[in-house]
């Protein structure tokens, strides 16, 4: 049996170190299985977050103690930050050997305190904005109180100045604010500074917060400063100041009294001055010449001629005199210039009115007792529920103890049953004591309609003036409006009567209030002379004189029966046949039931008749019907009208619209005016002429019953004419298509003023071409989407043709390019890519931190992957098997090692897939560093043959 001799081996240097170089590669893959473990957390991510951690903790300090300095609430941020330190604390405690960690409650922890923070910080940012918003409005404050100081201008220097303190207080309560403001941000600003220059870990988490927020401490105190600056209220203060100067230099005020002498001398230098002047000459130049006028100048001549003679005369003269001073000091004319409201415009305020909100014009609709006219302006007086609505009028006047004053109005309410009490009467004030002290004078009863009332008013003790006063008593149930009109006050006077008699004259007078009645009988002359009604009472009343009776005016109340009346001229107010055939009215309309004009003129004529035989007829103006009966025909419009001028008009009215055709000036036009509104009144115009047609619609100001008011505010219109075409403006005007006949709902195109098409009913496309069938392309336009744009012919965009046979060609043979809205390549997804050449750009000078890899560490990585062979869900049982590295997507604990360096991701942070750039050139780096391993072990290879074979 032979023996077996152990055989020596014996390692040398070299051995040694590839042995000692096994252990060290089989302890570096150790360390990347750690490193790419999700449920560990590597000696090397635990270095990293103790110094973020240091810089965290920092960060929290500083805020903490700025947010208490601002009276934020740190509760919130105090528990998520506790909450934080605690988890890592105890993963932290060793930093040379890799701990487990629940990566799910880190990024939980993490995300709360990231949130928090974000709130405080924003907190920050509004405390600051509050700051600056109260200072600007201390400033819009003082230039607000500027403009009123304008108004009054005989305080408005000294006013301007108390606004200029106020300002400078205000100015210096923001400074002192703002410079606290200033030194906390300041403070913070520093404290944050310090924390991030402990190292770039740290300054890491201070500045990356929540959604990828990089807004840093320093920033903060940048925006703190930029806006608190003093600057920016020293410019308010200094413009405000400027402002104020300007409202109120004198010459504003000169202004103001050149425009006013400039419009006073433009009014009375207007020709209707002139026109009335000539006018009033005439009249006054008819009367004078008239021959009754020379009687009466004879007549009167012979009176006042006897009655001077008389040496009772300068007795005579002087009682006059006292009497008329005594009469022109108490003038009984009415106090209220116009009590009915005349010259009032419905929706305005009339002169000498103070109404204080609680009432306005209005126009009258009942005219059911005949006291007022139907669409005469009146006072309505608002509805009350509690209190009473004065009304007052003028301004005071002096009054003694015991004067009397005659009031009197009509009223009526808007239900026809009152509700409280309508009275008219004075406010007067006590000359002692200054109080003020309301006198009833006529007051309401129960109306069912338009009612008149009177009264007398009696001034008490110690009253020195008064002014006019109008009251709604009101009562719980007064919730509706009363209507007013006529308002009566003049002063009255207690009876007297007075007997004189003279050597040749007795007088009898008897006076009330404004009435003087008297007869007076002188020697050859009596005088009878009533204000009111003088009545003889007699079975027969003979005229026994030699001269003609003259009677200026008379009414004879029954008919001259049997009599002929013979005279050369013949003056009445109206006259008419017995038997009515022929009348003649005050306004002399003529009447017949059978009249032949044989020759003759009618000029300017109103001819009413059923039938006019003629074959010419010209005329200045005809109506078709009567004047419109409606409150709203404020003009007295006919239903149909011919002007001189040619123009055909036809005209309605009711509640609600006026209506207007016209044919005129060789167009026609359309007007249609709304009766309704508050301070805008519907109108629309259309107008037909040679050039097309122009249709407008908009508002009016006010309500425009006689169709002149323009459309002052425009909403829209369309023109249609030759030259342009159709032109839409507005937000309403639009050309509508509704289909064809077999259509039941409207469908089509809407063409807006903007020219954008727009769905039309149950329409869900637009397309252009020959026909359905042959369609050049076609536009989806259902709100829901489902219908897609479509062309069916290629689409050349400049250079770019997509054409209908799957090929996206460039027409000048560049290249094509796929890049995101800021110019950089974007991301291109697909399934399978067929290619002649795959270049990536690794142009060194598009790079930075470009440093040499380690193949080492990257050949690591590549070895730790896991491959696996796959199909996809979609393949089929055709489909070639597969092989790649998996994204685990699916397990939370990972299944498949792939290192997160090779998955990509998307925008929102998704995983998308394998970056395959990254793993083609890790895997190169695997193939260079298996060369030198090679190289290496061949070079040991050769040493050990060379040794054995020594």
């Amino acid at each position: 049996m032979a023996e077996s001799n152990a055989t020596q081996v014996i390692l040398t240097d070299d051995g040694l170190k590839i042995i000692k170089a096994q252990s060290t590669a089989d302890s570096a893959a150790g360390g990347v299985t750690n490193l790419n473990d999700p449920n560990l957390m590597s000696v090397i991510e635990k270095q990293n977050n103790i110094g973020q951690f240091a810089g965290l903790t920092s960060q929290y300090n500083v805020i903490i103690q700025d947010a208490k300095d601002d009276g934020i609430d740190t509760t919130a941020v105090t528990t998520a930050y506790n909450n934080l330190n605690e988890f890592m604390a105890g993963i932290l405690a060793d930093p040379s050997h890799a701990s487990d960690i629940d990566r799910v409650t880190y990024k939980k922890y993490q995300d709360a305190y990231n949130e928090e923070l974000a709130k405080i910080q924003s907190a920050f940012q509004n405390n600051a904005n509050n700051k600056f918003t109260s200072a600007a409005n201390a400033t819009s404050q003082a230039a607000s109180t500027a403009s009123q100081a304008f108004s009054a201008a005989d305080s408005a220097f000294s006013q301007a100045q108390a606004i200029g303190s106020q300002v400078d207080s205000s100015m210096a309560v923001q400074s002192t604010a703002t410079a606290k403001a200033q030194s906390t941000a300041d403070s913070a600003f520093s404290q944050a500074k310090t924390a991030i220059d402990t190292g770039q870990a740290a300054s890491q988490a201070v500045t990356a917060l929540k959604d990828g927020s990089t807004l840093t401490i320093a920033q903060l105190g940048s925006g703190l400063a930029e806006k608190v600056s003093n600057s920016e209220y020293a410019s308010y203060k200094n413009q405000t100041a400027s402002q104020i100067g300007e409202l109120v230099t004198d010459g504003a005020f000169s202004a103001y009294s050149q425009a006013t002498a400039r419009l006073i001398s433009a009014t009375v230098a207007t020709s209707d001055f002139d026109s009335y002047k000539d006018q009033t000459a005439k009249d006054i130049s008819s009367k004078v010449e008239s021959s009754a006028f020379e009687s009466y100048k004879k007549q009167t001549d012979e009176a006042i001629e006897d009655k001077v003679s008389s040496a009772d005369y300068t007795s005579d003269k002087k009682q006059t005199a006292e009497m008329i001073q005594t009469l022109v000091s108490k003038s009984p004319s009415n106090i209220i210039k116009d009590g009915g409201f005349n010259s009032a415009i419905v929706g305005q305020v009339p002169s000498g009115w103070d109404f204080s909100n609680v009432g306005q014009i209005a126009t009258n609709s009942d005219n059911a007792s005949g006291l007022v006219a139907t669409g005469r302006s009146v006072l309505q007086i608002n509805s009350q529920i509690s209190s009473n609505s004065d009304t007052f009028y003028g301004d005071w006047f002096d009054v003694q103890t015991g004067d009397q004053f005659y009031t009197e109005f009509k009223a009526r309410w808007s239900n026809m049953s009152q509700k409280g009490t309508i009275l008219i009467g004075l406010e007067t004030c006590d000359a002692n004591s200054g109080n003020l002290q309301w006198l009833s004078g006529a007051s309401t009863s129960s109306p069912n309609t338009w009612t008149k009332y009177t009264g007398i008013a009696t001034v008490g003790a110690n009253a020195t003036r008064a002014r006019i006063w109008v009251s709604w008593q009101g009562s719980s149930a007064a919730n509706e409006a009363v209507f007013v009109t006529d308002l009566v006050v003049r002063p009255t006077y207690s009876t007297q009567s007075d007997i004189n008699q003279l050597s040749h004259d007795i007088n009898l007078r008897v006076t009330k209030d404004d009435l003087i009645d008297q007869i007076n009988i002188q020697a050859g002359k009596t005088l009878i002379s009533s204000s009111g009604q003088l009545t003889l009472a007699a079975d027969t009343i003979y005229f026994d004189t030699n001269s003609p009776v003259i009677i200026p005016s008379a009414n004879i109340g029954s008919l001259l029966v049997g009599k002929t009346l013979t005279a050369a001229n013949i003056s009445a107010n109206t006259f008419s046949t017995n038997n009515e055939t022929f009348t003649v009215d005050s306004n002399g309309a003529i009447t017949a039931k059978n009249m032949t004009l044989i020759g003759g003129t009618l000029t300017s004529p109103t001819i009413n008749t059923s039938t006019i035989n003629g074959s010419t007829i010209n005329g200045t103006t005809f109506h078709g019907g009567d004047i419109i009966s409606h409150y709203n025909n404020t003009a007295g419009y006919y239903p149909m009208t011919i002007t001189p001028d040619g123009t055909y008009k036809s005209t309605y009215f009711d509640n609600a619209v006026g209506l207007q055709s016209s044919v005129e000036s060789g167009a026609i036009a359309y007007k249609y005016r709304s009766m309704i509104g508050n301070g805008q009144y519907l109108a629309y115009d259309s107008v037909i002429n040679g050039q097309g047609l122009d249709l407008q619609s908009g508002y009016t100001s006010a309500k425009d019953t006689t169709f002149s008011n323009p459309v002052s505010t425009t909403t829209g219109y369309v023109i249609v004419n030759a030259n342009d075409g159709i032109t839409l403006h507005g937000d309403n005007q639009q050309i509508t298509f509704n289909g064809t006949s077999a259509d039941t709902t409207p469908k089509g195109v809407i063409i807006t003023p903007y020219g954008n098409i727009n769905p039309n009913g149950t329409q869900n496309i637009w397309y252009v071409g020959n026909n359905m069938s042959m369609k050049t392309a076609s536009f989806g336009m259902d709100g829901s989407g489902t219908y897609n744009i479509q062309f069916n012919r290629s689409l050349d965009i400049g250079n770019f043709n997509i054409n209908t046979y799957h090929t996206i060609t460039s027409s000048d043979n560049g290249p094509i390019h796929f890049n995101r809205a800021n110019g950089n390549p974007v991301d291109i997804y697909a399934s399978t890519v067929n290619y002649d050449s795959l270049v990536k750009s690794s142009l060194l000078s598009v790079k930075r931190d470009v440093r040499k890899a380690d193949t080492a560490y990257w050949a690591q990585l590549v070895n730790s992957i896991d491959l696996a062979t796959y199909q996809y869900k979609s393949d089929d049982n055709t489909s070639h098997l597969r092989l790649s590295s998996i994204v685990d997507d699916v397990n939370k604990t990972k299944q498949w090692q792939l290192p997160d360096v090779f998955i990509s991701r998307d925008e929102d942070g998704k995983l998308c897939g394998v970056d395959d750039s990254v793993l083609l050139n890790a895997t190169l780096a695997t193939v260079q560093e298996q060369q030198k391993e090679i190289d290496q072990l061949n070079g040991h290879l050769l040493e050990l043959e060379a040794k054995l074979n020594g």
